[in-house]
């Protein structure tokens, strides 16, 4: 009786949460970042990039996630080597439409400001451009970069990063049997995550994507929620065998390239031409291993945008592209078919009406990190109230 009793208390959760007004989200971030030692400027940026991944649903990469607000106050993870201090500078120009940002170590979220502002100036002006930023730090979900890029509707945004080791290179498979099958004995490279955002008639169109499984983040956010994972062939234990228990990555594991153990040999030669594209504009080209504060930890990030009016006008540009989706939709989805970010906008969606639904573990990470600087966690944030909420589009 008692384990049916903790089982349906667990279910309840699942379905019932508090929810927290958007406004107050941003207002306790910023105060929180702020007392933890970020200058204003930075923690705009970084409450903005992490606010937004929760608006729309993206838990992993969020307030509370697994390289959230914790982590930046305490500078640990892939926080560790974050100088909130530090000043970027743009380096001088050898082409007018490639540029390249010195990150100096500064938070990843103020340098992709940076980033955004530059690219769209210089493809409004040239068609076409790139900034790669270096000796950078996690910045969040990709996804809400490449959205900034065409946010205005008159370009395409490209984003990318690499991340530190996380993932084995596959193919050593010493049996002959199936390069698929296996792995290298180390973890070397990232999730090099890509995002590309097109708008169109009726709004914009985005792909944001781990070139892994999934991203690490959903790991660490259930490791310290104390829960277990979901997702098969997500997580490898020691000896490269999927497992749902995220503290055997953590000890020692490893996460699958896209494909898992079926077709990893792809998402591997992926992930690693990120890192080939990465490394002529300043990206590192060794190992970056997760723990510790070594400045060898920091990685690369890369912004592309490009007008969509080369061939058409900007309108018939965006017409285009919704016509192309609506021959999809009418013609060829099935009932629960759907695009690249549908999910995310539901969720942005009900976030801004309803509040965004956090976990009893995810407020419980929000608390710490407010003592962890000295602050009153229940006088900054109070919940609108314990509801249910659509799990589905809530559930990263």
């Amino acid at each position: 009786m008692e384990k049916l009793k903790k089982a349906a208390e667990r279910f309840k959760e699942s379905e019932e949460r508090h929810h927290f007004s958007v406004d107050d989200m941003h207002q306790f971030t910023l105060e929180v970042l702020n007392k933890g030692g970020y200058p204003e400027e930075s923690a705009q940026a970084t409450a903005f990039a992490l606010l937004e991944a929760d608006k729309r649903g993206i838990f992993s990469h969020g307030i509370a996630g697994g390289t959230g607000l914790e982590e930046s106050v305490k500078r640990s993870g892939v926080t560790a080597t974050i100088d909130p201090m530090a000043k970027p500078e743009v380096l001088d120009q050898k082409y007018p439409a490639i540029a390249v940002i010195n990150a100096n170590g500064a938070p990843g979220h103020i340098t992709s400001v940076m980033a955004v502002n530059l690219v769209k100036k210089l493809a409004g002006k040239y068609g076409f451009a790139k900034v790669f930023v270096h000796d950078a730090n996690h910045f969040g979900a990709a996804g809400v970069w490449s959205v900034k890029i065409a946010e205005d509707g008159d370009l395409k945004g490209e984003v990318s990063c690499t991340t530190v080791a996380f993932a084995k290179p596959m193919g050593d498979d010493p049996e002959g049997k199936d390069y698929t099958k296996g792995a290298s004995g180390r973890v070397r490279v990232g999730t090099n995550p890509i995002a590309i955002s097109v708008p169109h008639r009726e709004g914009i169109l985005t792909l944001d994507t781990a070139l892994t499984r999934m991203a690490v983040s959903y790991c660490l956010k259930q490791f310290k929620a104390g829960k277990m994972l979901k997702i098969p062939e997500y997580i490898a234990d020691r000896n490269y065998k999927s497992t749902l228990d995220p503290k055997d990555f953590v000890e020692s594991g490893s996460v699958f390239p896209l494909g898992s153990t079926l077709a990893g040999y792809k998402g591997d030669a992926l992930l690693r031409m990120i890192e080939v594209d990465q490394s002529i504009g300043g990206g590192p080209i060794k190992l970056v291993p997760w723990k510790g504060n070594d400045p060898k930890r920091r990685i690369s990030h890369t912004f592309i945008a490009q007008v969509i009016d080369f061939l058409y006008t900007k309108e018939e540009a965006k017409s285009r592209v919704r016509e192309l989706m609506e021959d999809y939709e009418s013609l060829y989805f099935g009932p629960a078919t759907r695009w690249p970010g549908d999910r995310s906008d539901k969720a942005e969606e009900y976030a801004i009406k309803e509040g965004i639904p956090y976990s009893e573990g995810q407020i419980n990470t929000l608390r710490r990190s407010a003592e962890h600087v000295g602050l009153d966690f229940d006088r900054l944030l109070k919940s609108k109230g314990k509801k249910s909420y659509p799990v589905e589009i809530f559930n990263k």
